[in-house]
């Protein structure tokens, strides 16, 4: 490859990865131009999260955190670019009814703590439906369906950011179990 050419993707590579989320983290001290969002939940518990950030470019969210296990800790710890941003907050262990958003500030070197409530809001009906195929009594190949029901409880999400802190390891902060 020539290196005239290498510039440009390093360029766009740049671009493309300023501003972003990096995943679950807890440095032993703050990064240089580096804020901190702590995602934790009340009540606190196994919680799947997914974050999503608004982009402006695009005009829509873009998935910057989504786990199938809980964060140590129990509570989530982002790293963005300081300044301010629109995120998008599911849980992916409950119900919920649609995702909360929240407006961020994200100062250089500190942490913002984003308090999400779990509010019961009723209850869902959800409906499974599978197909069996085999034999039948008179001998026939055949198809089966077989619909069931369970009722399961509904959340509604809210999300509050606080006033940011000094920066700190997770164990220490005061929403840390």
């Amino acid at each position: 490859m020539k290196p005239l050419k290498t510039i440009p993707f390093l360029l766009l590579f740049a671009l493309w990865t300023s501003g972003c989320a990096t995943p679950n983290v807890n440095p032993p001290q703050a990064r240089a131009n580096t804020g901190y969002v702590d995602f934790h939940a009340d009540p606190a518990g196994e919680l799947y999260w997914q974050i999503e950030r608004f982009d402006d470019g695009t005009q829509s969210f873009k998935k910057v955190f989504s786990e199938l296990e809980s964060p140590k800790g129990g509570f989530l710890r982002l790293a963005f670019a300081p300044g301010n941003h629109r995120l998008r907050v599911t849980i992916f262990t409950r119900d919920i009814a649609e995702p909360a958003e929240v407006e961020v500030g994200v100062p250089d070197g500190t942490v913002t703590p984003v308090r999400v409530k779990l509010t019961e809001a009723g209850t869902a009906s959800v409906v499974t439906k599978s197909d069996n195929y085999g034999g039948t009594a008179r001998g026939r190949i055949g198809r089966r369906t077989k619909i069931g029901s369970d009722e399961t409880i509904m959340y509604g999400i809210s999300a509050v950011a606080e006033a940011p802190v000094a920066y700190q390891l997770k164990e220490k902060m005061p929403h840390a179990r």
